[in-house]
């Protein structure tokens, strides 16, 4: 019986719930763990520390190890400013950060599962995959392999400067963390197919920046067939064409000159030698904490490389919430509101403030969140969608949220926020179970959306509303706990009357109109 007993125990010890799942990646094995049905493997090292002579570099092959690495807990953050609505570990940051998370319901060679690679959020200067929003189990459970990735930030991830320029074998510097995401992806390629993945199967995805991040991705020459589809979810990402504000690489480059001055460094090396703590202490401009347009891994405008026909050719599903800014202005005068205007969109300002007029305070405030809204959130998805509605080429599907959850007093927002479609998505956000039964409903019909599309291109299946592509109809799906319905975007008019701006004040480019 004694025999018996502890073979069966040896039996249950063998099994995913009891022992710790290893895989054999190109760098060495790695060893997770197993919670009520998914593999989780936390803290992968996707590329080499960028530290010492590597900081402001490409990303540099990850080194591969010898015995089996412990893959059960998150990697450190990617250094960052502290902030409140994180939700992660601030104490544990480090330059020392690019790594990713994987959660596979099943490590099966062949098993070929759609994939989804995701970019944070946090305005290109904070989040972190391991944030607690994009915990992937819920996701994975329902039949795919989600990645999360940590990738440089701020002046550490996006600064520019001459000698930067000079020194790369790109003829470029800045958007190092853009490079990150492409060497992540790069790895993704590479194992996948070891958790149970499918590398010709990937969806690039992401929200607020990271849905930024994930649209410049589309549209570089370096990722090409790294993805087979895409996810913005209120992606933001380069300035407006025509303003003033500028993301060329020529004028990052005077801004990181402008900030190695400040910091008293005399040459690359002083740069490289500064303590992680001041870099970040000392404010930088947003040309040099963000991505730029520098002509090689982000060779035109995302716009205007959407409206080449034929380009960028893949299914995309993206859209945003219905009162974005909100999150961020909770207040405006009139005197702040035209100024703010004025220093985001130089020249493009006073047609702005025409479209959207304030005459009170009261209704200061009111339009600083919708031209914040629109121009900062909705117009490039709005734009990208358009580009595609004569029905060419694969199809698009555009949505607006509109479902604000309920806070900590039952109370909801007048609109969703930025941000606020995330819970729903990825199904973490309700730990006190304050969503109501119409909520929980909307957040499986989302994943069941997302899940779809992720398989097959289309988010449309059994059980689900349809999801009308968009097309010259130019619909959107618009999700609410009290139904979901197919109807003309929010604002319509104010996005084309956006985008004449645009075109009025833009540069020709007669390559986007072939």
């Amino acid at each position: 019986m004694k025999t018996r007993l502890f073979s069966l125990l040896l039996a249950l010890m063998a099994t995913p719930g009891w022992a710790s799942p290893v895989v054999t990646i190109a760098q060495g094995r790695v060893s997770g763990t197993t919670n009520e049905g998914v593999l989780t493997f936390k803290g992968i090292p996707y590329a080499a520390p960028p530290v010492g002579k590597l900081r402001w570099r490409p990303p540099a092959p990850a080194p591969r190890w010898p015995d089996v690495r412990e893959a059960s807990a998150f990697g450190p953050v990617c250094p960052q400013a502290p902030v409140t609505w994180a939700g992660h570990d601030l104490d544990r940051t480090s330059e020392d950060c690019l790594t990713l998370n994987v959660w596979t319901p099943r490590t099966v060679a062949g098993a070929r599962l759609p994939v989804l690679v995701w970019f944070h959020g946090g305005g290109y200067t904070a989040g972190a995959g391991s944030q607690g929003t994009y915990e992937g189990s819920k996701l994975a459970c329902r039949g795919a392999v989600i990645v999360t990735v940590n990738y440089r930030l701020g002046v550490l991830g996006y600064l520019a400067h001459p000698a930067l320029s000079k020194e790369s074998p790109l003829g470029s510097s800045g958007n190092y963390g853009l490079l990150d995401q492409i060497a992540a992806l790069r790895w993704v390629h590479a194992n996948i197919a070891r958790f149970g993945g499918n590398p010709a199967n990937v969806t690039v995805a992401g929200q607020s920046a990271g849905g930024g991040s994930a649209m410049l991705v589309t549209v570089s020459p370096m990722a090409r067939r790294l993805f087979q589809k895409a996810i913005f979810e209120s992606g933001a990402a380069l300035d407006l064409p025509g303003t003033r504000a500028g993301d060329s690489l020529e004028r990052a480059e005077e801004a990181g000159a402008a900030f190695g001055q400040k910091l008293g460094a005399r040459s690359l090396d002083e740069l490289r030698a500064l303590p992680t703590s001041a870099l970040i202490a000392l404010g930088a401009p947003r040309s040099i904490t963000s991505p730029i347009q520098d002509g090689t891994i982000v060779p035109i405008d995302i716009t205007a490389a959407y409206r080449r026909r034929g380009e960028p050719g893949f299914p995309l599903l993206l859209g945003w919430n219905s009162n974005e800014a909100a999150r961020f202005i909770d207040h405006a005068t009139l005197a702040g509101y035209a100024a703010s205007a004025h220093e985001s969109y130089g020249p493009v300002a006073s047609a702005l403030l025409h479209l959207y007029p304030a005459a009170t305070e009261a209704g200061a405030t009111h339009a600083a969140q919708d031209l914040m809204s629109d121009v900062g959130f909705g117009w490039r998805s709005w734009s990208i969608a358009e580009a595609r509605k004569d029905g060419e080429g694969p199809p698009v599907f555009l949505y607006q949220f509109d479902n604000p959850p309920p806070g900590a007093n039952g109370s909801r927002t007048s609109g969703a926020v930025h941000s606020d479609e995330l819970g729903f998505v990825w199904g973490n956000d309700d730990p006190e179970r304050r969503w109501s039964a119409a909520d929980n409903a909307l957040s499986d019909k989302m994943q069941r959306y997302w899940i779809n599309f992720m398989q097959t291109g289309n988010p449309n299946g059994v059980g689900l509303p349809r999801w009308a592509p968009y097309t010259k109809a130019a619909t959107a799906l618009w999700f609410r706990s009290s139904g979901l319905t197919n109807e003309p975007p929010n604002r319509l008019q104010k996005m084309q009357a956006i985008d004449a701006i645009v075109r009025r004040s833009a540069p020709s480019d007669k390559r986007a109109r072939n």
